[in-house]
C-alpha cells in the first residue's frame, strides 16, 4: 500500500464499526456528566462519576484496539487495497 492509496483509501466495515462504538462511548461520558450535574452541579459531579469515567476510559481503550488491529491487518495482509 502506497501513500497514494492511502490518501483514497476508506474504512472497512468492522474498522468503521469500532470507530463508531468509541464514538458512542464518547457520547455516553457527556450524558453521564449531564445527568448527574442535576443533583450535584459543578466540579462535584466528577467525582461522583470518576469511578464511571475510568470503566468507560477502559473499554475505549479496548475498542480502540480492536480499531487498530482492524486497520494494521488491513495495512499488512491486503497490499494495495483501498479498504483500511
Amino acid at each position: 500500500m502506497t501513500a497514494e492509496t492511502v490518501k483514497g483509501a476508506k474504512l472497512s466495515p468492522a474498522s468503521a464499526g469500532y470507530l463508531a462504538i468509541y464514538l458512542r462511548l464518547s457520547n455516553i461520558y457527556e450524558a453521564l456528566s449531564e445527568t448527574t450535574e442535576k443533583i450535584y452541579p459543578g466540579p462535584y459531579s466528577d467525582t461522583i462519576n470518576s469511578d464511571c469515567y475510568n470503566a468507560l476510559g477502559a473499554a475505549q481503550d479496548e475498542v480502540m484496539k480492536l480499531f487498530i488491529n482492524s486497520v494494521t491487518e488491513h495495512i499488512c495482509n491486503l497490499d494495495n487495497n483501498t479498504e483500511l
